[in-house]
């Protein structure tokens, strides 16, 4: 069956990966005009590390989500 949450959770995703292309793309640019060059080992750290990180995120925040939504962060004993 279709899922509309999860339709947008890929919509953001999605979004998220197109914003870091936009800034990796944008910050080329702006090295290029500065005259700062880099090899092919230097771009490809620099990418990996910019979906890494964002990679890493989403899914911490995505675990903060769930926690939430299913009462893992629920207190047993709020007198404790």
């Amino acid at each position: 069956m279709f899922d509309p949450m999860s339709f947008r959770l890929i919509l953001w995703i999605g979004g998220a990966f197109a914003a870091l292309a936009l800034l990796l793309w944008g910050i080329t640019f702006l090295w290029g005009s500065m005259g700062i060059g880099m090899t092919g080992h230097g771009w490809f750290a620099y990418i990996l590390g910019g979906v890494l990180t964002l990679a890493l995120s989403i899914g911490l925040f995505l675990l903060t989500f769930h926690s939430a939504r299913h009462g893992h962060d629920d207190m047993d004993d709020p007198g404790a």
